[in-house]
């Protein structure tokens, strides 16, 4: 089992989308807890972390799948492939994943369901490039900010390389999300600023 695990109490989810939306001083995402683990070909990542923004507007961003691309530059392509009942969607993604110098694109084809405050995202293995994938992220508030706590376990379908593959593939599933959410937070923040 290989795990890297960091509680951070300041400063603060895929290549830093914060500095593309604003300032990195502007960002006030404080990290109670992040810890990557490899257990049994699963590759686990949660989050546990403060975002300085309102929690509707930090849901609104998070469910708005076809702006994925603006958050991350890393996600290449996010579109919805329908909408099979209420409160769920398939969403199609392709992320640029690099460990150490190999990189590639990954496609998962992801079925996500929505409820109050709360995403539980799982990959359709037949339609992408991962035999395992599911997602659960869950919202709360906190003296005025937002908590979110994330948990993802993959079980990638393509070639990781020995050497160094399992801690590259780890940082960078705890990179990436943190850069996500950095622009989560930045987007959020911005909306609610803007009266959205």
């Amino acid at each position: 089992m290989t795990t890297r695990e960091k509680s951070r109490p300041g400063g603060w989810f895929w290549c830093s989308a914060a500095s593309l939306l604003l300032p990195a001083a502007a960002s006030a995402l404080d990290i109670e807890l992040s810890q990557a683990t490899y257990v049994d070909k699963h590759y686990q990542y949660e989050l546990v972390a403060l975002l300085d923004a309102p929690v509707d507007r930090v849901q609104a961003v998070l469910r708005d799948y076809t702006s994925y691309t603006e958050l991350d530059p890393r996600i290449l392509e996010a579109k919805i492939i329908d909408r099979p009942a209420d409160y769920v969607t398939t969403l199609e993604t392709i992320v640029r994943a690099c460990f150490g110098p190999f990189c590639r694109n990954v496609k998962r084809v992801e079925r996500v369901e929505e409820s109050p405050l709360e995403l539980v995202a799982t990959a359709d293995a037949s339609r992408s490039d991962v035999k395992f994938g599911e997602t659960r992220m869950m919202l709360s508030v906190t003296d005025g900010r937002t908590r979110v706590s994330y948990r993802t376990s993959i079980v990638p379908d393509f070639w990781i390389p020995a050497f160094a593959g399992r801690r590259w593939l780890l940082e960078t599933l705890e990179d990436g999300t943190i850069d996500l959410f950095r622009g989560v937070e930045a987007r959020a923040k911005a909306d609610s600023q803007q009266g959205h």
